[in-house]
């Protein structure tokens, strides 16, 4: 047969491929690249082969402590102090495994600060049998070389926090943060785990931002994210400043501010995802240009709150983490695939469907009201 993309052979010994039936169809996941291809002859792996619900999930964000060791402004789960309803490492490991076993592709780590969670390394063990694209999500801050020397050749990156350089992002997550954030981005590169960086944008960091794509180069990454400040969290009721720090960011980009990342960030081989809230129609534009089959089986048609799921420290599972009163149910009550499938998150999905692809419940505020008063 022939194989569906570059070092197959090595990719499938090391178990970096998996196998999934959607609808019928079989398809081979490149997890180490995270894309998808169809394959017609499946037979020869079809001990391995992973059969999805309808619409299935395409990641999981699992929240796994509060614990952190800042407490950012922007914090849209007021992680700070490790709580006594948190799952432990076990609890977090079953719900890896069952989501690898519907069919996921990849899972988020994140916290708080998810390596501060006690028994991390196992969770991170089980999703890499489970063959999901594993990424941590953490602030670099204070890491130990050690333990990241032991996960390393389980993880598939680290996203990385940083919301500015130098006082603009200490202004956003506290004094000697970008100092420390840096000495962490050093031992990840030093550990030879894939980085990527996330920034939110702030009124002080729009002018910063043509000098990250040589930044993120120095500690080899490759991919970087730009973000909107959500009002949750810490920061609900701060509608005024979200209001201008998006008219800077629309002045900058009349100013060509686009065009100039675009060329920084070819010159320095960064790529770079846009917030949809920043860019109207970005989303739409990836799917156009997707090369593989992961937008057109896992999002086409579906944005975020169908396709990715979240789940919060204590067990409480959610299509999107800003929303601080929707809740499905709770992980610890049920399993993976009767949540899936409940009532509530139908109904929920189906609200939400309602809305153009660009455009974000949580965001416009007469759609999160309305939401909210539909589904108690």
């Amino acid at each position: 047969m022939s194989f569906p993309f570059p070092d197959f052979e090595r990719l499938h010994t090391n178990e970096r491929v998996k196998f999934i039936d959607i609808d019928g169809n079989v398809f081979a996941y490149n997890v180490q690249d995270s894309y998808l291809v169809k394959i017609e002859d499946s037979q020869r792996f079809s001990q391995e082969i992973v059969k999805t619900p309808r619409n299935p999930v395409k990641t999981l964000i699992l929240h796994t402590t509060y614990e952190c060791n800042l407490r950012c402004r922007h914090c849209y789960i007021n992680a700070g102090i490790k709580r006594p309803d948190e799952m432990g490492s076990k609890e977090l490991s079953r719900i890896v495994r069952e989501f690898g076993e519907l069919g996921g592709l990849g899972v988020d780590l994140s916290g708080g600060e998810a390596l501060l969670k006690e028994g991390i390394e196992d969770v991170i063990q089980t999703a890499r049998k489970q063959k999901l694209r594993t990424v941590i999500l953490s602030n670099a801050i204070d890491l130990n070389s050690e333990k990241l020397r032991k996960i390393a050749p389980f993880l598939d990156g680290i996203a990385v926090g940083l919301d500015g350089l130098y006082k603009s992002n200490d202004k956003i997550r506290g004094r000697g943060a970008f100092d420390r954030t840096v000495r962490g981005l050093e031992k990840i590169a030093k550990a030879g785990i894939e980085l990527s960086l996330t920034t939110l944008i702030t009124p002080e960091s729009i002018s910063q931002l043509v000098s990250f794509p040589e930044f993120i180069s120095r500690y080899g990454g490759r991919h970087w994210s730009l973000v909107m400040p959500r009002l949750s969290g810490r920061f609900s009721g701060k509608e005024e400043k979200i209001e201008i720090t998006q008219k800077l960011w629309n002045e900058a980009r009349k100013k060509g501010l686009l065009k100039e990342l675009q060329k920084k960030s070819h010159k320095y081989n960064v790529s770079i995802i846009l917030d949809h809230i920043l860019v109207p129609g970005a989303k739409k534009r990836v799917e156009e240009t997707s090369r593989d089959f992961i937008y057109e089986i896992y999002n086409k048609g579906r944005v975020c709150w169908d396709n990715t799921l979240t789940i919060m420290p204590n067990g409480d599972v959610k299509c999107c983490l800003f929303f601080d009163g929707q809740v499905y149910d709770n992980i610890r009550n049920k399993s993976l695939r009767e949540i899936y499938g409940s009532q509530k998150r139908e109904r929920i999905l189906k609200e939400f469907s309602k809305y153009p692809i660009d455009k974000c419940p949580f965001v416009e505020k007469n759609i999160l009201k309305d939401f909210q008063r539909k589904t108690k």
